[in-house]
C-alpha cells in the first residue's frame, strides 16, 4: 500500500480545500481544519507531520497569531515540509507587518490580499518543486548507481563524483524528476531556460554532449540520456 504525502490546511472556508483537490487530489491527500480545532485535534495531526506532511497552507483572516501558534507547534515536530501563508488582509500596511512576522516566524511563501487561483496553484506548485528535490535521490540506470543532491548539485555514479554547470544539472535534474518519459526539446528548453522555445535544438544537444562526455558515456550508444529521435531525451531507469 502506497502512503501518500499530505497537503495540510488551515482555513474558515472549503475554497482553498476544493482547489487544491481538484488539482493536486490525484497525488496528494489533502485535509483541511478550522483554526479552532486545532487543539483538539493536535496530538493526532501531529503524528503525521514529519514522515507525511509536505505543505501547511494557512488561510489567515483576522487570526494572524493563531496562525503563527499552530505554524511553531508543527515546526517543533520535525516538520521539514514548506509553510504557505495565504493573507485575507485587505489592509497594506497589515499585509506588510503579517509577511515580516510571517517569513521571521519560519513561513516559505507570504501570498498578500487579493489571488487568484492561478497564483495560489503556481505557488503550490513551486513549494511542492522545492520539498521534491529536498533530499538526495538514489536510481539505477543501464545497471548502475546514480545519486543526486539538489541541494549541493552533486551527481555520482556507483560512488564516482562529477561536477556539472548549473545549466548542466538542471537538464539532468529535469530528465531525472521525469524518469522513463520522453522529453521534447521544447519542454526541455523551457523549463531550464525559463523563457519561451526559440527552437534551439542545438544549444540543448550541445549541452547534452558536454553531460555524457563528463560521464563518460559512448554518445553514439549511451547510458544515461537516451534519444528519442524526433522529440528530444528520456532516461528510463528505476
Amino acid at each position: 500500500m502506497v502512503i501518500r504525502k499530505k497537503l495540510l490546511i488551515f482555513s474558515e472556508t472549503l475554497e482553498l480545500y476544493h482547489l487544491l483537490i481538484h488539482h493536486f487530489g490525484a497525488e496528494y491527500e489533502v485535509e483541511t481544519y478550522r483554526k479552532n480545532e486545532w487543539d483538539s485535534k493536535k496530538e493526532k495531526l501531529l503524528l503525521t507531520v514529519p514522515n507525511r506532511v509536505t505543505l501547511v497552507i494557512m488561510e489567515i483572516k483576522n487570526c494572524f497569531s493563531e496562525s503563527i501558534r499552530i505554524v511553531r507547534q508543527i515546526q517543533l515536530y520535525s516538520f521539514s515540509g514548506y509553510t504557505l501563508f495565504i493573507s485575507r488582509e485587505e489592509d497594506r500596511t497589515r499585509q506588510i507587518e503579517e509577511k515580516i512576522y510571517a517569513i521571521d516566524s519560519g513561513a516559505d511563501e507570504y501570498l498578500a490580499y487579493p489571488q487568484t487561483n492561478e497564483e495560489i496553484l503556481a505557488s503550490v506548485r513551486a513549494l511542492l518543486r522545492r520539498a521534491h528535490w529536498k533530499r538526495v535521490y538514489a536510481l539505477r540506470i543501464s545497471g548502475k548507481e546514480l545519486q543526486i543532491n539538489p541541494q549541493t548539485r552533486k551527481v555520482s555514479v556507483d560512488g564516482l563524483e562529477f561536477i556539472f554547470t548549473k545549466t548542466e544539472f538542471a537538464i539532468l535534474s529535469y530528465l531525472i524528476f521525469h524518469l522513463n518519459k520522453a522529453v521534447s526539446y521544447k519542454e526541455l528548453y523551457e523549463a531550464v531556460w525559463e523563457k519561451e522555445y526559440l527552437h534551439d535544438d542545438m544549444n540543448i544537444m550541445a549541452h547534452i554532449h558536454r553531460i555524457r562526455k563528463k560521464m563518460g558515456d559512448d554518445t553514439k550508444n549511451p547510458l544515461y540520456i537516451q534519444n528519442v529521435y524526433g522529440t528530444g531525451y528520456m532516461i528510463e531507469g528505476e
